[in-house]
């Protein structure tokens, strides 16, 4: 353990404290459970990577005791923000819009001549901000062109990952029509050709969930926004459905091709599902700029649940027909989980800002609070993991976050609004996921940052030159 052990001795008279392999004391441990707890002088106890106990500390240490101790030093705990949403494969991306303006170069070029390299480094390069930021966790939504290469960053980094089958479309066209600048020839000639093709690909990864320990998970994704025919989406939800995991696409990104399917088809998207079948409690949509009023409760009631990505939809919000009621459907009781999508003018700790941002614009503004849960709990459910994650509690798997008690920000008066929005990674003492460290006072454990850093900038600047960008 990076941190220096303390000691703590039972209280005479005990019938002696069981084993376990890590305990940090001296916190005010915000739960983010359904009764929403503060503990404050609390501890956790962690063993076999769950949540053996958390409670006073006096409690704690009457029960248990460990070689392994940290003393937060009155700092607050709260569990690890996870991700629900980010291209991660394009995280290498976030400055090279600018160089095409003017050209005939879309991002479509650039993930177009994505290798397998390519995408591991950047998900590496994701991973090391993740951590750094007090991530745990985050979710490719499917556009990872080799997952494989993908999936070897949760065990070097130590961070959790959802992965599903790259690309399931089988209706490229309609991207390509409504958002040009996202496609290339060379981008779609990866994805499946007709529905036989995208059928083949579902399903591919679900390997992944047969060992419970793994740091990697699947579930089942369509790219989304008319990409895919009924038939497909059908099948999509039913293989959901019979393993017990999550279907997401993306939906209502642009309010207007929303607007233009609903013409098309005669009736609100969202009664179109409905009518087929279509929304159950396997359902998780990203995006959903134009949710009308009276189909929250229609959301609500199938269960669905949704990724709230607030630089999107702070993009959208000037456009015609937008409606955003990410902060209703909350209270609705529908999950949402706030992501980053890609991270493209503020770094992963500025999310709960720009969430505070987005509800501000769009009318109903959030509590510190309640972002807090969206960026934990709320993110935890729209991929199936809630029971397992976003929360501390007994049983839940050790994953946390210790904030440094002396930071600039951390007065102690409202600590959703300290560590959900304004709070960022110089804030952040130490990660633990699975109950394993793996930040400490700023440094990342488990990788070399130099190195990480380096092969990104490489792989970016030959992907550019590849295209045409430089030199």
């Amino acid at each position: 353990m990076p941190f220096a052990t303390t000691t703590f001795k039972a209280p005479a008279g005990s019938n002696g404290p069981q084993h376990c392999d890590l305990i940090v004391h001296n916190a005010t441990i915000l739960t983010v459970d359904a009764d929403d707890r503060v503990v404050a002088g609390g501890a956790l106890a962690a063993r076999n990577g769950r949540i053996v106990a958390l409670e006073q500390q006096d409690e704690i240490f009457a029960k248990y005791t460990s070689e392994h101790l940290l003393d937060a030093r009155g700092g607050m705990i709260h569990p690890g923000f996870i991700d629900a949403h980010v291209h991660v494969s394009q995280y290498t991306a976030r400055s090279i819009l600018p160089l095409m303006d003017g050209t005939s170069v879309t991002m479509g070029h650039w993930k177009g001549e994505l290798t397998p390299q390519d995408e591991r480094v950047s998900a590496l390069l994701a991973a090391l901000d993740y951590l750094l930021c007090g991530y745990t966790g985050f979710v490719d939504p499917g556009t990872v062109f080799a997952p494989d290469a993908v999936a070897t960053v949760a065990d070097e980094a130590g961070i959790r990952i959802w992965l599903t089958d790259p690309y399931v479309a089988d209706g490229g066209e309609a991207l390509a029509a409504n958002l040009p600048e996202l496609v290339s020839e060379s981008f779609l000639a990866r994805w499946p050709r007709n529905t036989d093709e995208a059928l083949k690909r579902l399903g591919s990864q679900l390997f992944r969930n047969r060992n419970q320990d793994s740091l990697v998970k699947a579930f089942i994704g369509l790219y989304g926004e008319a990409t895919d025919s009924p038939e497909l989406y059908q099948a999509a939800l039913s293989l959901a459905r019979d393993h017990g995991v999550r279907l997401q696409e993306h939906l209502g990104y642009l309010p207007a091709f929303q607007l233009k399917r609903e013409k098309t088809l005669g009736r609100p998207l969202l009664r179109w599902f409905e009518e087929r079948g279509f929304l159950d409690a396997h359902v998780t949509f990203i995006h959903m700029n134009l949710v009308r009023e009276d189909e929250i409760s229609v959301l609500a009631k199938h269960g669905v649940r949704t990724v709230w990505c607030p630089w999107g939809q702070l993009q959208m919000l000037g456009q015609h027909g937008a409606q955003a009621r990410m902060v209703e459907l909350h209270r609705s009781g529908v999950a949402v989980g706030i992501a980053s999508d890609i991270p493209r003018v503020a770094d992963f700790d500025a999310l709960g800002s720009l969430a505070t941002c987005a509800a501000a614009a769009s009318g109903q503004p959030a509590t510190p609070r309640e972002i807090l849960r969206m960026r934990t709990l709320g993110a935890a459910a729209t991929i199936g993991a809630e029971t397992e994650l976003g929360s501390l509690e007994l049983g839940k798997r050790a994953d946390f976050v210790v904030r440094s008690p002396s930071a600039s920000v951390n007065f102690g008066f409202d600590p959703g609004l300290e560590l959900a929005v304004i709070g960022g990674r110089q804030t952040v003492e130490a990660v633990f996921v699975g109950g394993r460290q793996v930040v400490d006072r700023g440094k990342v454990l488990t990788l070399d940052e130099g190195t990480v850093i380096a092969s990104a900038h490489q792989s970016a600047r030959s992907l550019a030159s590849r295209i045409g960008l430089c030199a």
